[in-house]
């Protein structure tokens, strides 16, 4: 059975964080180029009409640009949704250690405090925390705001790697490690026009991902939503889907 798939108008998806520009204009040309999205992104309803990008914001964000009416998710439900974040290893530079040391905003402390964390820092076998300086972490906009200062002091000057945050942290170079946030703050965080930095949340979805629909550009873009369209790729792929239940191994070298 063909997972949920919805047709939805294209300002009814909502992104939690920002897009990396190189990944956008790569990915906008090639769905031009192909002119069909391969790959639905997957979504979460959080009210009766607005939908939160999980997977896929370069995907969603490509289509926007495109000008595109409408777009399909595969939606999900909260319960088979878990959120974590993303560790970022970056090439050994102290003085990125200095840069923060330097922010006015941002307290940079060896010892674990009582106020929200933003993030933790590991190396050379030493471990800093960082705190907001100046107001309360409940101000959401402080909070992402000092966020984006920190990912962008090296993700301007450095190529980075994620690593998942219960990863064996390597031993040279810089990982910065970052709070998961919870459901209610992302929310928190769309309903406010929010944007978290790139790359830093990690969701996890405990469901089947519908691979390959090769949705055509042409019925994602034009005016008027086609019905009798929608409802002859929806009996197409509902006819040619095949689930997979044995393990893969992918080599990413």
């Amino acid at each position: 059975m063909l997972p949920e798939l919805r047709v939805l108008p294209i300002e009814s998806v909502f992104l939690h964080e920002e897009y990396e520009l190189d990944r956008l204009l790569g990915i906008s040309q090639k769905i031009k180029k192909e002119q069909k999205l391969k790959n639905p992104p997957i979504a979460l309803q959080i009210n009766e009409d607005k939908y939160l990008i999980l997977d896929g914001a370069h995907r969603t964000s490509s289509l926007i640009k495109l000008n595109c009416k409408r777009i399909v998710v595969q939606v999900v439900d909260i319960n088979q949704v878990s959120i974590n974040a993303w560790a970022h290893h970056v090439p050994n530079d102290a003085l990125l250690i200095d840069e923060l040391k330097n922010n006015p905003g941002i307290e940079l402390s060896a010892q674990k405090q009582v106020n929200s964390l933003l993030a933790s820092i590991h190396f050379n076998d030493n471990v800093f925390y960082l705190y907001n300086k100046n107001s309360s972490l409940s101000n959401i906009s402080e909070k992402v705001s000092r966020w984006k200062e920190i990912v962008n002091s090296y993700t301007d000057k450095y190529e980075f790697k994620r690593i998942h945050n219960n990863e064996v942290l390597p031993t040279e170079g810089i990982t910065f490690k970052y709070p998961a946030l919870d459901f209610t703050e992302i929310v928190r965080i769309v309903e406010s026009n929010l944007l978290l930095p790139a790359g830093v949340t990690k969701f996890s979805l405990d469901c089947g991902r519908v691979l390959n629909l090769n949705i055509p550009l042409s019925f994602l873009i034009r005016e008027d939503l086609d019905q009798d369209n929608w409802n002859e790729l929806l009996k197409d792929w509902e006819s040619s889907i095949r689930l997979y239940t044995d393990p893969i191994y992918l080599c990413e070298a």
